[in-house]
């Protein structure tokens, strides 16, 4: 009986590293605001993966962490340029260079009229990559 508590206790162990593997690699993030519309609107729901610049496609949908003091923790925006890119021509008043430097990326949000990104900022910089979209998840449903 004793090697069954053993190997039960392992496999919940299992589990329970599992677990928090997945919750360090995987997380759901809440859209706020509609500045990537109409791929993303106010109270969507994101399933994502932590991520590094290295792995970041042109094109994904990105999640950084906030350069703008108070409002959301996050911002989430579509990758438009990544080391050794052209910098886009919207961008280019807010950076120096016509190259995306080693370590940075250029963001812009899909609503360009109500999106915080690149065009003010200028550059984001590796270590504020947080994650990149996975997909969509379906709405969640009061009961």
């Amino acid at each position: 009986m004793r090697p069954m508590l053993l190997a039960a206790a392992c496999g919940l162990a299992g589990l329970a590293l599992l677990a928090v593997r997945l919750r360090a690699t995987y997380l759901v993030i809440r859209v706020r605001g509609n500045s990537m519309a109409p791929a993303l609107t106010h109270g969507d729901r994101l399933l994502s993966r932590r991520t590094r610049l290295e792995a970041l496609r042109t094109g994904q949908i990105a999640v950084v962490l906030s350069p703008r003091p108070g409002g959301s923790r996050f911002l989430i925006k579509r990758v438009a340029a990544l080391p050794g890119d052209p910098v886009p021509a919207e961008v280019r008043e807010a950076v120096a260079g016509d190259v995306v430097p080693a370590g940075r990326f250029v963001l812009i949000g899909d609503n360009t009229e109500a999106s915080f990104d690149s065009r003010e900022h200028g550059f984001f910089h590796a270590d504020d990559l947080h994650a990149v979209t996975i997909r969509k998840l379906e709405p969640q449903h009061d009961r």
